[in-house]
């Protein structure tokens, strides 16, 4: 018969095997001062590759940074600058990944942002992160286009699938002064073959604010496919929950935005389908009406109708943990980044390791 203590060890032992936690980078207090919003994603060789905005102590323009891991988001490579400009900042990267194809995306603006004008930037490579192309421009037909933060996707037909926002002030000729004062309306990118991209939807509604630097709008929407082919979009907002859109056409029509089950103020969310259970989601996001933490994560069956009980995977007071991406490795360990925020001003790229039993606490 086992004693309590052996089954208390052997507990143990299984909860820090279902979850891990680490760094990608950790912040130097120079050039890399601040590490932002980042994402990761599994290529076509089983690597994982991070990317993330870089910014230096001393001020300089933005710049952008990926990373390698071969042993399943334990270990990062060093990092590898994919985007810079002598004059314009670099942010808010994702990726998207076909195959051994991967394209990583990034939004360049002026310094100082004036909130009027943004530009898509993107790489690509045909050989899983080997070598990349030089960058070129995704044209979008709006003015201000942020809120790429999450990965896009490769629908079952091919498709490829980028969620945007874009501010409505700058369609008018006009610019916000703040975060604060923007408007943002939310679609998806569509694509055949990566080089031409064509926008659809125009997701809005009004919402009261709980903070004076909360956007309107909704913006930075994640992304999912789920079983059935319907895909699931859930959209920060500046009230105390998210909200979310849907479509049944491939993204060519969307319906109206309603608050999603997922508490959330000014803050997005990550999305996952489990490869082995194609009928469950992952979502990672800060579970909260009014602060960027805790950081949790939680298990859906229903297409995101309902979550299981939130866990949470980072924890702060006062401090930020937020911006999420998810992925799964090799193993088919569940592998979520976010950006924390230090007490000196510094920001690390974090992860976490862990199972869907995890999630659901078994």
């Amino acid at each position: 018969m086992k004693t309590l203590p052996f089954l208390l060890m052997m507990a143990a032992a299984c909860t820090a095997a279902d979850f891990e936690t680490g760094a990608v980078i950790r912040s130097d207090g120079g050039e890399f001062n601040q590490n932002t919003i980042p994402q990761v994603a599994r290529l076509g060789n089983g690597q994982l590759l991070a990317v993330w905005g870089v910014r230096a102590k001393d001020a300089k323009p933005e710049k952008v940074y990926g990373a390698f891991s071969a042993d399943d988001a334990r270990t990062w490579s060093a990092p590898k600058l994919l985007f810079s400009d002598p004059q314009k900042t670099y942010g808010d990267p994702n990726i998207l990944v076909d195959g051994q194809r991967v394209f990583v995306f990034a939004t360049l603006v002026n310094t100082p942002n004036r909130i009027d004008k943004a530009w898509t930037m993107m790489i690509r490579s045909e050989d899983s992160g080997a070598t990349w192309s030089k960058v070129s421009e995704l044209v979008i037909p709006r003015q201000y286009t942020p809120g790429k933060q999450h990965n896009g996707i490769v629908l079952r037909d091919g498709t490829y699938m980028l969620g945007i926002s874009w501010d409505k002030w700058p369609e008018m000729g006009m610019a916000a002064r703040t975060e604060g004062e923007m408007n943002l309306v939310s679609g998806v990118l569509l694509s055949k073959d990566g080089r031409k991209w064509t926008l659809h939807g125009a997701i809005h509604t009004y919402v009261e604010k709980l903070t004076p630097g909360g956007t309107n709008g909704l913006c930075e929407p994640s992304i999912v496919e789920l079983a059935d082919g319907e895909v699931l979009m859930i959209l920060r907002s500046g009230d105390s929950f998210h909200y979310e859109s849907r479509s049944r056409d491939g993204g060519l029509t969307w319906s109206a935005p309603v608050r999603s089950p997922l508490p959330g103020h000014n803050t997005p969310a990550a999305l996952w389908r489990l490869q082995q259970n194609p009928k469950e989601i992952v979502a990672v996001w800060n579970n909260s009406p009014l602060t960027r933490y805790p950081l949790s994560t939680a298990l859906s069956s229903d297409g995101g109708k309902t979550w299981s009980n939130p866990r949470i995977i980072a924890r702060t007071e006062g401090l930020q943990v937020s911006y999420p991406g998810l992925t799964q490795a090799s193993d088919g360990t569940i592998v979520a980044v976010w950006q924390q925020a230090l007490p000196g001003g510094g920001r690390d790229i974090r992860w976490a390791r862990y199972t869907r039993e995890w999630i659901l606490g078994k």
